[in-house]
């Protein structure tokens, strides 16, 4: 019986760093998600006294439209992870459950980013995407730092037309040793790995 016992509390302290971990992520990517959507909502609710506020937010969220682009490092603006995709599809999942339009941009598009002063250019094609698709209102980039202990995600919503940062959002991921595969940089020569969906270049 006592080895029962020892043997079930060493398999619940292999299993539990893999459980927490597999949280981790979604529960960053809310916070991401929440944090922007209530700056967008502060701008685009509006004050209707006709409607409630709830009508109003699920109004103003119905006519946004996100294209979304995968998070770049930091370090090296033409690497990504699959980490990094996943925090996407997170933060997408929980728009889209809110209310938003979300749409994903592939090849063909480029996001300059300004190391120096840290912000992010849109260029010419993804306005042209933007006015071809005649409902894109802004564009989800990030970028993500991996230190020792953990990935500091930061991401933000930037108008299509005037290029304005409309929200941003941050949170952190403590690395866990299952989770260290995934931020490897998996390009074409890696096989089955993930690059950034959209480019990311220096201006």
């Amino acid at each position: 019986m006592y080895r029962w016992i020892i043997t079930l509390l060493m398999l619940a302290a292999l299993l539990f760093p893999l459980t927490a971990a597999a949280g981790t992520v979604p529960r960053a990517a809310d916070s991401i998600a929440k944090q922007m959507d209530e700056q967008l909502m502060m701008r685009y609710a509006g004050d209707d006294p006709g409607m409630t506020s709830k009508e109003r937010k699920s109004l103003a969220r119905a006519r946004i439209m996100i294209l979304g682009t995968t998070p770049a490092n930091i370090n090296n603006l033409e690497e990504s992870s699959p980490l990094a995709r996943q925090m996407t599809e997170e933060v997408a999942r929980w728009l889209v459950n809110a209310g938003y339009r979300f749409q994903e941009i592939r090849r063909g598009s480029v996001i300059r980013f300004d190391k120096q002063r840290g912000e992010f250019y849109l260029t010419r094609d993804v306005r042209k995407l933007a006015a071809a698709s005649g409902t894109g209102q802004a564009v989800l980039a990030g970028t993500y730092v991996v230190s020792r202990e953990q990935v500091r995600f930061s991401l933000r919503l930037i108008h299509t037309t005037s290029g304005e940062v409309l929200a941003m959002g941050t949170a952190t991921v403590p690395i866990t040793d299952d989770m260290r595969n995934l931020l490897r940089d998996r390009g074409p020569g890696a096989g089955d790995g993930l690059t950034p969906t959209v480019r990311t270049r220096l201006q």
